[in-house]
């Protein structure tokens, strides 16, 4: 007859304490971590690629938006791997204990008394660290699932709140302010539930039940609640923190928390600047309109893969061929003033006619908006509208002949007219792009 020690199929048994959803949190954790480091890689380049087409405010909210998503993209992917991790240290452990039965055996140490003394009095029985990595597997799949839970619904959040403040600012002409009218509206929106948090904590109870006060307390909580604000939201979070102490559990988590948003900074700046770690504070600034500097904002091949280009280029600081492409791109939010100047053609005729001559109306009109300059002298020259398939890009396009130009640098500058009734807000003068190329 054998003994539960010496049993095969006992000791295959898992400990009875062991968590019940430990294999579908390896499997979730095992199926997804690779996928949530392909979009953390594919996230900036996203971003990358509708930046050109954003507006100075909605590239804020875009960034904004990226970064609290790449948080929540770190926080579970550092938290699935570690999970991956602390269960396969369990199941070493599982696997430990079933092929060495009864734990540690001090009397196959060879070790001096006060070092075996030293081991035998920290030394836990092989079913309490099975169950505590069990536990620890378990707390940091769930922390980490809570914590993503909450950095989702913090971007939802601040997108529509954004979202919401820019359509105002816009309705009542104030668009240029919109970056500070979303503070304050965090402000005002923040406000009643920290004033209601901190009644709550001083004069809670003082407040019976049916009290005026408490009823509409509550009504505010039940209201920040909905749009999940409240440690009520956030259940895995709440339960962690109120197990292992409040006050401690929230300094993990915020100090976890922490440290994803700069991981995710950090992620974010890397892969911006392919060198690396450091600064060009030394280093001459490259200026839309400073002279002797040839910027890659303006070399179609100097360009970033896949993202669209906001600024004039050509293709390349060396021109070859009988003509040198100049390159105007349309930025909608950048330049749709230009087609609000152009006058409405009413009195054209319908159809393909209509549209032709419309289409020939605004470019003659949009034309007028840009000066440009070959070499000091304005570039007699009529644009022509472009397109670009491949990275979705509309815009003018000057067909500059290359017959005539002498050996050397030559410089086209481009420039925004100044705007006819410029708002008193704005006061910087029309930018200049200065594009020495080689002939």
């Amino acid at each position: 007859m054998s003994t539960p020690d010496t049993d095969p199929s006992a000791r295959l048994t898992l400990p009875r304490r062991t968590t019940p959803t430990w294999e579908v949190e390896l499997l979730l954790s095992g199926a997804t971590v690779f996928t949530l480091v392909q979009l953390a890689t594919w996230l900036p380049g996203w971003v990358s690629h509708i930046s050109p087409r954003l507006s100075d405010f909605w590239r804020g909210v875009a960034d904004m938006t990226l970064v609290y998503l790449m948080c929540g993209v770190v926080v579970l992917s550092v938290a699935f791997v570690l999970h991956l991790l602390l269960r396969a240290y369990w199941v070493a452990l599982v696997g430990m204990d079933s092929v060495f039965p009864g734990g540690l055996k001090p009397e196959k140490l060879r070790d001096g008394p006060i070092t075996r003394d030293w081991i035998m009095g920290r030394w836990k029985p092989m079913p309490t660290q099975i169950e505590q990595a069990d536990n620890q597997a378990t707390i940091v799949f769930g922390l980490g699932i809570g914590l993503a839970r909450m950095m989702g619904t913090i971007t939802v959040v601040a997108s529509l709140l954004m979202l919401v403040v820019l359509l105002l600012a816009a309705a009542t002409g104030t668009a240029e302010h919109a970056e500070r009218w979303v503070l304050a509206a965090l402000g005002v929106l923040m406000l009643p539930w920290l004033v209601v948090v901190w009644v709550d904590r001083q004069f809670g109870d003082r407040l019976p039940r049916g009290h005026w006060l408490r009823r509409v307390m509550e009504s505010i909580l039940a209201l920040y609640s909905r749009g999940g604000v409240g440690r009520e939201s956030a259940t895995l979070v709440t339960l962690y923190t109120t197990s292992v102490g409040d006050r401690r559990g929230n300094w993990i988590v915020g100090c976890i928390t922490t440290a994803a948003i700069l991981a995710s900074m950090a992620a974010l700046a890397m892969l911006k600047d392919d060198l690396g770690w450091g600064q060009y504070g030394r280093f001459p600034l490259l200026e839309a309109n400073q002279a002797q500097s040839v910027s890659h904002v303006h070399y179609a091949s100097l360009h970033e893969p896949a993202q669209s280009p906001r600024l004039p280029y050509i293709p390349d600081p060396q021109a070859q061929g009988r003509y040198l492409p100049l390159v105007l791109p349309f930025v909608p939010q950048l330049h749709e003033q230009m087609l609000d100047a152009c006058p409405e053609s009413k009195d054209l005729p319908r159809g393909y006619a209509g549209r032709q001559q419309r289409s020939q109306a605004t470019l003659a009109c949009l034309a007028t908006g840009f000066a440009v300059t070959l070499d000091g002298q304005p570039l007699a020259l009529a644009p022509e509208l472009y397109s670009d398939a491949t990275r979705d890009l509309r815009g003018l396009v000057y067909m500059i002949p290359l017959a005539g130009q002498s050996r050397g640098r030559h410089e086209l500058v481009v420039a925004l007219e100044a705007q006819p009734d410029p708002t008193p807000d704005d006061r910087k003068p029309p930018p200049v792009w200065r594009i020495p190329y080689w002939y």
